[in-house]
Parts: C-alpha cells; sequence; structure tokens
C-alpha cells in the first residue's frame, strides 16, 4: 500500500465514526432546560434537605390555619350583621324565626355550661 491509499482509508474510518459529542452536549442541554422549567431541580433539592422540607410544610400549614380561622370570623361576622338587619327590618315571619333560633342557641349554650 502506497501513502495515498493509507490517507484515504484513513479518511474513510474517520468519517465512519460521527461526533455525537454535539448532540448529546445538545440533549443534555436541552433537559436540563426543561427540568429548570419544570421546577425538577428545586423539588430535587427539597427532597433532599428533611429538615427544610419540615418547616416548610410546618409553616404552610400553620399559614393555612391562620387563613381559615380568619376567614371564618370574617364570614360570620358578616352573617351575624346581616342578622342583626334582618332582625331590624322587623319582617314578621322571619324576624319571628331568627329570634327563634337564637333563643334555641342561646338555651343551648347556657344549659352546656
Amino acid at each position: 500500500m502506497n501513502e495515498e491509499e493509507k490517507s484515504v482509508l484513513e479518511s474513510d474510518q474517520k468519517e465512519e465514526k460521527p461526533d455525537f459529542s454535539k448532540e448529546a452536549y445538545e440533549k443534555i442541554k436541552q433537559l436540563y432546560d426543561e427540568f429548570n422549567r419544570a421546577g425538577l431541580l428545586e423539588y430535587i433539592e427539597l427532597v433532599k434537605s428533611p429538615k427544610r422540607l419540615f418547616w416548610l410544610n410546618f409553616f404552610s400549614g400553620l399559614a393555612k390555619g391562620l387563613g381559615l380561622t380568619i376567614g371564618t370570623a370574617i364570614v360570620l361576622t358578616v352573617l351575624f350583621k346581616i342578622t342583626q338587619h334582618i332582625i331590624a327590618l322587623n319582617i314578621p315571619y322571619i324576624t319571628v324565626w331568627v329570634s327563634e333560633w337564637i333563643t334555641e342557641i342561646s338555651d343551648l349554650l347556657h344549659s352546656a355550661k
């Protein structure tokens, strides 16, 4: 074999081995971007730290409980004010029904003591 044939043979061998490094890099970059968009990296970091996960869930539950308490207080206050206005209007059947209802609740509260 002469030099020409060797160089042709070597060039054929080089062409047969495609370079996948750029394709692999692009695929890895695409996966990384998808994980970032989905928030999976933050989730993985959170799962790796049980102490942080505990405190995050604790404060989340505390905030939900506080929100539920405040929301219930607001709704009950609005209902109480509406009931006061209905009684003040002195509508015949509704006023009697509401006053009986309030009396029954009051009696239940006093009998429970």
